[in-house]
C-alpha cells in the first residue's frame, strides 16, 4: 500500500477513537445520586452499631501493669541484685495498640526506690498465652 493510504486510515481511525473517547467521557450518566442526611446515618448507626465500629484497645489493670513490670525488672540482664530488689511503684497512662507488635503501648510513671524521682516512659504489654500480662522494658 502506498505511505500515504496508510497514514489516511491512522489519522482516521484515531480521530474516530479520539471522538468516541470524548462522547464516552462526557456523557451523562443515567444514575442519580441522592444526598443521605446525618439523621438517616446516625438512625444507621445505631440500628446495627457495626456499621461502624469502634476500635477498642485491651489493656492491663493498674495492678496487673505493676506486676508485670515488676517481673519484668527483676528477669532483667542489667539487675545484678535479685535479692534486694527496690520498691518499684508505676502509674499507668493512657495506652494505644502497640506499633511494633502485638499488645499495647502505655505511658507509664515508674519509681524505683522509695526516694527515686519518677520516671515518664513508653511500656509496653502483651498478653501472654495463659492470660498474664507481660511487660516488655526498653
Amino acid at each position: 500500500m502506498n505511505q500515504n493510504v496508510l497514514l489516511t486510515i491512522a489519522a482516521s481511525v484515531g480521530l474516530v477513537a479520539g471522538a468516541g473517547g470524548t462522547w464516552f467521557a462526557t456523557s451523562t450518566s443515567s444514575k442519580e445520586v441522592e444526598v443521605v442526611s446525618k439523621e438517616v446515618i446516625a438512625a444507621f448507626i445505631k440500628a446495627d452499631p457495626s456499621l461502624c465500629p469502634i476500635p477498642t484497645v485491651v489493656a492491663p489493670t493498674q495492678a496487673e501493669a505493676l506486676s508485670a513490670y515488676r517481673k519484668a525488672y527483676a528477669a532483667s540482664p542489667l539487675v545484678w541484685d535479685r535479692e534486694n530488689l527496690p520498691e518499684i511503684t508505676l502509674a499507668l497512662g493512657q495506652c494505644d495498640k502497640a506499633s511494633s507488635g502485638p499488645g499495647v503501648a502505655c505511658i507509664t510513671s515508674v519509681k524505683v526506690g522509695s526516694q527515686a524521682q519518677p520516671l515518664d516512659r513508653i511500656v509496653g504489654f502483651a498478653k501472654a498465652a495463659s492470660g498474664e500480662w507481660i511487660a516488655t522494658l526498653n
